[in-house]
């Protein structure tokens, strides 16, 4: 009978680790495909050589009294993504980080988190843009989505904005959309459960979204200058964290236009 037994609780164990292997190696594959097929679309974002952006609210003026202009920020093929994928509807950058992805929008917040940018089947998924709201980041308040991943891409490093210094290193990010250029100034990140409003959408006035900006800044575990008005509009990250459970970290951004795409 113990010969029996050991039998079975050593073909139990072998079945366990097979399939414990499997997993694995499945996850590496998975992993090594979605690297593959983003590494081959940065290949349509291009970055021109422009001034750096300064924090000024001074306008720069050439020694003959005409305005500088604007720099021109990252350029994206956005023909070629969106041969590639009808749902693209920009692009996301911050300099000096593992985040410069398409980002897309689905008919819901399901599909994207398991297909990859050319549809095809990955657990891990695509950056994708909240499907409540406008694709040309007009309303109050839009989200994007995306994966922690182990192997620190997607939207994993966004966790390292817990850390004050890593804020102070990484304050902005860009936004490029095929009409306009967007600068993301971060003034809040934080933990929070998935039954808070971090991600809501609808604001029923403008005292109500107020006080949704305050409560965010109050939470925020890292220390912005930045004050957001109730005229202006934010943009959301938001990726898994892993303090509790359906913990998620999410980074809150003011939007501010860079420059708009010539007609």
């Amino acid at each position: 009978m113990r010969r029996v037994i050991s039998v079975i609780l050593a073909l139990s164990f072998f079945f366990i680790a097979v399939f414990a292997g499997y997993h694995l190696i499945r996850e590496h594959r998975e992993r090594q495909e979605s690297a593959d097929s983003y590494s081959d679309l940065e290949e349509l974002i291009s970055f021109p050589e422009v001034p750096p952006f300064e924090d000024t609210d001074e306008t720069d003026s050439t020694e003959s009294g005409e305005t500088e202009p604007a720099p021109a920020g990252p350029e994206v093929d956005f023909t070629e993504l969106t041969s590639i994928n009808g749902d693209c509807v920009a692009w996301i950058y911050i300099e000096g980080t593992a985040v410069n992805y398409p980002v897309v929008q689905g008919s819901d917040n399901s599909y994207y988190l398991k297909h990859l940018f050319n549809g095809k089947w990955n657990s891990a998924g695509c950056i994708f843009l909240d499907s409540r709201v406008s694709e040309d980041i007009s309303d109050r308040h839009s989200i994007i989505y995306g994966h922690h991943m182990k192997d620190g891409t997607m939207f994993s490093g966004l966790t390292k904005y817990k850390k004050q210094s890593y804020y102070e290193e990484h304050p902005v990010g860009l936004l490029i959309t095929p009409d306009c250029t967007y600068r993301i100034e971060f003034f809040a990140g934080y933990v929070a459960s998935v039954e808070d409003p971090s991600w809501k959408t609808k604001f029923e006035s403008d005292a109500d979204f107020e006080a949704w900006i305050k409560g965010a800044q109050k939470r925020s575990w890292f220390t912005s200058p930045l004050s957001p008005a109730v005229t202006e509009k934010i943009i959301t990250l938001s990726t898994c964290s892993y303090e509790f459970e359906n913990a998620r970290y999410v980074l809150h951004g003011i939007v501010r236009e860079l420059n708009a795409a010539a007609d």
